[in-house]
């Protein structure tokens, strides 16, 4: 159900892109500033959480629209079609 997008700057078809959503390079880094931190005893408190935060930060992506023409970009947000909180009570 994905209908094409015209960008508002040159009028030019947009296409789906997914990317990663932060630096993969800072991701890597306190993933290896975590397992650095874990070889000393008291580090491992602060070494864990910078491993999971740069598991996170690795792996995460996001979706752009951006155009053929002027490579202009817009994020792709998802709408869900019902949520339970905002479900009427009776």
């Amino acid at each position: 159900m994905d209908k094409t997008l015209i960008c508002t700057l040159c009028n030019g078809e947009m296409q789906l892109y997914e990317g990663p959503r932060y630096n993969r390079k800072t991701g890597g880094v306190l993933i290896a500033a975590g397992a650095f931190a874990t070889l000393f005893w008291v580090g491992a408190v602060l070494g864990i959480p910078l491993m999971a935060a740069g598991a996170y930060m690795v792996g995460s992506k996001r979706q752009l629209w951006v155009c053929k023409d002027c490579n202009s970009a817009i994020e792709r947000l998802v709408v869900k079609s019902e949520s339970t909180s905002l479900k009427k009570v009776k």
